[in-house]
C-alpha cells in the first residue's frame, strides 16, 4: 500500500466519523490498558474553529493569548477560553496550499527582551522557506501580510513531506524539522545524505535582519551541511519539547509503521548527532536494503496500520496542570482514524498506554501549552482536553 499523504487533501470535505458538532463538553470513557497512575476521565470542549488548522502555540504560560496556525496562511490570536479571536497574519498570497503544502508551524522566542516569530511555509514555488517576524507588546506581529524576513530557504522536490515544525529549545536555537522530500520510499535517498538538508533536524540561530548563524556546539560544523543536528526521517510532525528538554518525535511511516521517538537529554543536549534510521528503517523492521543507518535509534513506541490508522499526529507531553495524573504522559492521534491515546515511556520502551478520546475526525495535531492540551482536526474545530481524576 502507497502511504496516505499526511493531510491527504484539505479541499476534500472530510467527515468527520461521529465527532461532535457542538460546542459542549462531549465525555469518553477511559480504557487503560495498562495505568501505574491514578485513573481519570477524558472529556473535550471545542474552543472554536478555523480552516484547516495545523499548529497551536503560545509565546509564555503568562501571555494571556494562544495562537492557531491555518495551513491555508493564517494565524489567529485567540484568548485562552476561545471567545475572543483576531487574525494577526494572512501570507496566503504568499504560500502555496494544498495537500501537505501550506504555513505549517510557528515558534516564538525572545531576545534582549525582544519577541521573535518563526514562520515555516511553503512558498509560491512549493519550497520550504523559514522567515521571521518582531512581535509586538500586544502580541500582533510587525506585519499583517508579510512573512518577514527570510532566514533559510530549502528547495522540494516533491510537493509532499514538507515536515513544517519549527521549534525554540531550551537554549534559545531554532529547531527547524524537515521531512525527506516526498515522493515515497525516499526516492532519492536524501534522509542519509549528509549533503542534503531534507530528512533532518537542523539547528540554527537566526538573525532578525535575515540569514542564521550556525552554533559553535553543532555536530557537524565542518560539514558541507553544518546546519544539521539529527538525521534519518521521513516526514516529522508535530514533534515537541517537553519540561525537562527531552524532543518528542512523531514520524509519519511508509508502508506499515507509524512511530514514535524521544531523544532524550543527557550528557548533550536531545537529538545531537542522532540517527532516527528512515529509510533504512521503517520503525524497527529494515526497509531500503541500500541504506545503511549506522547507530539508528529505536522508537519507543510504534503501531501498526491496522483498526482503521494510517498517519501519526503528534504530539504532546502533559504535565500536573494540564494532564493531572498523567504528567509525563505523551498524547498523540492518527489522521485516519481520529483517536487520541496517550502512552508512558521509560526512554527506552512503551511502559504504558491507554486510549484517551474517539471520533475526532481527521486530527491534524495534538498540541499542548504549560496549561491544557489541543486536539486539532481538519473540519476546523480546535478543542481542549479536559483531564479529571476519576
Amino acid at each position: 500500500m502507497k502511504r496516505v499523504g499526511l493531510f491527504l487533501a484539505f479541499s476534500l470535505v472530510v467527515g468527520a466519523c461521529g465527532a461532535e458538532d457542538s460546542a459542549s463538553t462531549t465525555t469518553t470513557p477511559v480504557a487503560t490498558t495498562v495505568s501505574p497512575n491514578a485513573r481519570v476521565k477524558y472529556s473535550t470542549r471545542t474552543l472554536g474553529t478555523i480552516e484547516s488548522p495545523v499548529d497551536l502555540v503560545e509565546r509564555s504560560s503568562e501571555d494571556d493569548w494562544l495562537y492557531v496556525v491555518s495551513q491555508s496562511g493564517i494565524i489567529q490570536k485567540w484568548s485562552r477560553d476561545g471567545k475572543t479571536r483576531e487574525t494577526i497574519l494572512d501570507i496566503s498570497d504568499v504560500t502555496s496550499v494544498g495537500g501537505e503544502r501550506g504555513l505549517l508551524g510557528l515558534a516564538f522566542r525572545t531576545v534582549d527582551n525582544q519577541w521573535q516569530a518563526f514562520l515555516n511555509r511553503t512558498n509560491t514555488n512549493g519550497d520550504t522557506e523559514i522567515t521571521v517576524l518582531l512581535v509586538n507588546a500586544d502580541g500582533t506581529f510587525s506585519s499583517t501580510q508579510s512573512p518577514g524576513n527570510l532566514v533559510l530557504r530549502v528547495a522540494q522536490p516533491y510537493s509532499n513531506h514538507n515536515g513544517g515544525a519549527v521549534l525554540v529549545g531550551p537554549d534559545n536555537m531554532l529547531y527547524v524539522f524537515m521531512g525527506d522530500g516526498g515522493s515515497a520510499n525516499d526516492p532519492d535517498r536524501y534522509a542519509q545524505n549528509m549533503d542534503s538538508l531534507l530528512g533532518k533536524i537542523l539547528r540554527i540561530d537566526p538573525r532578525v535582519g535575515g540569514g542564521y548563524d550556525i552554533p559553535v556546539d553543532n555536530p557537524f560544523v565542518t560539514s558541507s551541511r553544518p546546519e544539521i543536528w539529527s538525521i534519518g526521517l521521513r516526514n516529522p510532525w508535530r514533534p515537541t519539547f517537553d519540561s525537562f528538554g527531552s524532543l518528542w518525535i512523531a514520524d509519519v511511516g511508509q508502508n506499515e509503521w507509524e512511530e514514535v521517538h524521544v531523544l532524550s537529554v543527557g550528557k548533550e543536549l536531545a537529538g545531537r548527532g542522532a540517527n532516527l534510521g528512515w529509510s533504512a528503517f521503517e520503525g524497527t523492521r529494515r526497509f531500503n536494503d541500500d541504506v545503511t543507518a549506522p547507530n539508528a535509534l529505536t522508537p519507543v513506541f510504534e503501531y501498526p496500520h491496522s483498526e482503521g490508522r494510517c498517519s501519526i499526529s503528534g504530539g504532546a507531553v502533559g504535565n500536573n496542570t494540564s494532564t493531572p495524573s498523567r504528567a509525563g504522559w505523551y498524547f498523540f492521534s492518527d489522521y485516519c482514524s481520529g483517536d487520541v491515546r496517550a502512552i508512558l515511556t521509560d526512554g527506552a520502551t512503551t511502559v504504558a498506554e491507554e486510549n484517551v478520546v474517539k471520533d475526532m475526525g481527521n486530527v491534524t495535531a495534538v498540541r499542548s501549552t504549560n496549561s491544557s492540551v489541543y486536539i486539532l482536526s481538519a473540519d476546523g474545530k480546535v478543542r481542549e482536553l479536559v483531564v479529571t481524576r476519576s
